[in-house]
């Protein structure tokens, strides 16, 4: 190939995504709001201890991933990852306040998105006792299906003292 031919392919190349609007800054904006705002659904539903709410937020997929800061196994499919996790820890804790105390950074390539950042937790035992009070460090990721931001994958680790 002619040394024109290729710059020539390559120019094609590189001018594709913005061609195909991947790289509009108005569309990866709004793709991030969503994603925020899909975010704080999760952690709106995990407070209030809605299983619904939960499951709503997740794709449905066979290919969902859930590690929760006290998991002992990597869950996958939305059954063992969302219905039955959640359910599990809805039960065993009476009260569960959890959010997002900072965001290091939040992506989207307009099909998956992700929060990185920390979250703050308090989580009272049903059984009673203390409360477990800890901060983690968090990946959500979100897939676009449709017009809505969907969990695919959380990942909670604690944050050693």
């Amino acid at each position: 190939m002619e040394r024109r031919q290729v710059f020539s392919a390559v120019a094609v190349l590189a001018a594709t995504p913005l061609l195909m609007g991947g790289n509009d800054p108005n569309t990866q904006s709004a793709d991030v709001e969503a994603i925020k705002t899909a975010n704080q659904a999760f952690y709106a539903a995990l407070s209030a201890r809605d299983l619904k709410a939960m499951e709503a937020v997740w794709a449905n997929k066979p290919y969902v991933v859930n590690i929760g800061p006290r998991s002992k196994t990597v869950l996958v499919g939305y059954e063992a990852a969302v219905s039955k996790y959640w359910a599990n820890s809805f039960d065993f804790f009476s009260q569960m306040a959890a959010s997002i105390a900072s965001i290091a950074q939040v992506y989207s390539d307009g099909k998956i998105g992700y929060v990185i950042g920390t979250e703050s937790a308090k989580l009272q035992p049903r059984s009673g006792g203390d409360p477990l009070i800890f901060d983690t460090f968090v990946t959500n990721i979100f897939e676009k299906n449709g017009a809505a931001w969907q969990m695919i994958s959380h990942q909670s680790q604690m944050i050693p003292k």
